[in-house]
């Protein structure tokens, strides 16, 4: 959230100094605490003085010298030991090697980390100057070449081995390490589940989804962006020379004392490479139904139906909807001495101590088809299956619940009504599926009015800002019998279901919602963002 109080508290000297218009000065302020780019970038992009202009501003207010084109050598001092994609990126060239050390040209005299950076790698004193941008483009195009970009292969992929080595090098000094340390730490503090890592042509980007919603976390300088990035590969165990291909791993951290499992992605795009962490908290205590904001109705159908020996029982939703919380607080109340429960999962987020949990692994064809077959010879009373992705990983649940397993299964759907049909589509046999279930369930999350200022405190601490703080679900329940079984054919269509279902008095995804929002746990602002229609209390 951008504090609007601090922008003129952290202009600084330089910019006050320049000569700059205050709307201007306004201009570039308010765009380096949105974007978390320097204000020189800022003033450089807008054009609001010349490349000249503002490197001489820059070079006077930090008292360092001011140096052109023609004072860099011809040829690269350091030998490549730095490799061109991050001078480019950090914006900074070498001038020349004296008795004194490396005279070092930069473009913000104030990118203290790169230089920390540099002398680390070069293990060589670093004589800070200032040069204009065009001119250390230059410089750089002079040493390693006349196009003024990096080669294609270079701009995809580092392909030296010595080029990975220096960037590993780089990315695992303290100033990266720290950076990096930090915005995981405050991606904990503030609850959220995923870290989106993004790189544009000039600014950095970093969101938080904290609640389901994405928010602006501060930003370092885009010349942070590749050393950021290897930095998260280097705690995931990828390769940080690939640059030209997605990636996917894992990584264990202990953050501020807890312990956090994190699977990282990235991904290739115009301007580098995209990362998201999902932060996985070690979840080992048990979840309880009734922290899942479950009507005392829902919550009867549901225990009725976990209470059945065999059966299949459905949560739908889309990703991020809350279906994984849910299957594990039915696990722990189905979690008894007297039964045996084996989970699929993927990843495995809740660990319940008692149960069986097997995390998939595409990678070794671990699927959750070939683990679901396996586990039907272990004699398990409860089954979970993590999601039902493919037409064979269906067949085999639904089988099983015939046989007289009790199974518990999450499904791509966006309503109750829509999930039979979507497993008919699948391939399942309807006569089967007639023959098995017995529950289906929809959730949504939304997010709850912070307690401490409900929505009107835009500096309140407790929500960070947002209005609201912690969610709770949305749901709706069709009891899969009567009619309403019957409806399970070739062609059969969710209009039809929920039709059936609310003739036979089950309520909608919004009729929760307005109960939600009758209680005053919610505004109407999120039941819309989450549900797209416009719930009103009667």
């Amino acid at each position: 959230m951008i504090n609007n109080n601090n922008i003129q508290e952290n202009c600084p000297a330089w910019l006050e100094n320049s000569g700059l218009k205050p709307a201007d000065i306004s201009r570039v302020l308010s765009g380096a605490q949105q974007t978390g780019e320097t204000p020189s970038n800022i003033v450089r992009r807008l054009g609001l003085l010349s490349d000249q202009e503002l490197a001489k501003i820059l070079a006077q207010s930090h008292g360092v010298s001011l140096v052109s084109l023609d004072d860099f050598v011809t040829t690269d001092p350091l030998d490549g030991q730095l490799p061109q994609a991050f001078l480019r990126a950090n914006q900074v060239c070498p001038v020349a090697i004296s008795d004194e050390g490396l005279l070092l040209a930069l473009a913000d005299p104030q990118d203290q980390e790169t230089i920390d950076g540099i002398a680390m790698t070069i293990s060589m004193d670093i004589i800070p100057v200032v040069a204009p941008l065009a001119d250390i483009e230059a410089a750089l195009s002079q040493f390693f070449g006349e196009t003024g970009q990096l080669a294609e292969d270079e701009s995809q992929r580092f392909t030296s081995d010595a080029d990975a080595e220096h960037l590993r090098d780089l990315a695992s000094e303290a100033p990266v390490v720290r950076l990096v340390n930090e915005m995981i730490s405050e991606a904990a503090k503030l609850r959220a589940s995923d870290i989106h890592i993004e790189p544009f042509r000039d600014y950095l980007q970093i969101r938080l989804r904290i609640d389901g919603v994405l928010q602006e976390l501060k930003a370092p300088a885009i010349n942070m962006a590749k050393l950021m990035v290897s930095r998260v590969k280097i705690i995931a165990g990828l390769d940080i020379a690939e640059r030209r291909r997605p990636q996917d791993g894992r990584a264990r951290l202990n953050i501020d004392g807890k312990q956090l499992d994190l699977r990282i992605a990235t991904s290739p795009n115009v301007h580098g490479e995209s990362v998201v962490i999902r932060l996985l908290e070690d979840r080992n205590s048990e979840v309880s139904l009734n922290e899942l904001g479950l009507a005392k109705n829902h919550r009867k159908l549901l225990d009725k139906h976990l209470a059945q020996p065999y059966g299949l029982i459905l949560v739908v939703g889309p990703t991020g909807g809350g279906k994984t919380t849910t299957l594990a607080g039915a696990v722990s109340q189905l979690n008894q001495p007297g039964r045996k429960v084996i989970s699929i999962e993927d990843p495995v987020e809740y660990q319940i101590d008692g149960v069986t949990q097997i995390a998939v692994n595409s990678a070794i064809g671990l699927t959750f088809a070939s683990v679901l077959r396996s586990v039907l010879r272990h004699d398990p009373d409860v089954i979970v299956v993590g999601e039902l992705r493919d037409t064979e990983t269906a067949e085999i649940a639904v089988n099983a619940a015939l046989t007289g397993h009790l199974v518990l299964a999450t499904l791509h759907a966006n309503t109750a009504a829509a999930a039979p049909a979507r497993l008919v589509d699948m391939g399942v046999d309807p006569s089967l599926l007639r023959s098995t279930i017995k529950l289906v369930i929809a959730q949504r999350l939304v997010r709850l009015l912070c307690t401490q200022c409900h929505g009107k405190d835009a500096d309140c601490q407790n929500c960070s800002g947002s209005g609201y703080r912690g969610r709770s679900g949305l749901f709706e329940m069709i009891d899969m019998q009567g009619d309403i079984l019957n409806l399970i054919q070739p062609g059969a269509a969710a209009a039809d279901f929920a039709m059936a279902a609310s003739k036979a008095g089950f309520n909608s995804l919004a009729d929760n919602a307005k109960e939600k929002l009758k209680s005053g746990i919610t505004d109407s602002q999120e039941l819309w963002r989450v549900l797209g229609e416009k719930i009103k209390v009667d």
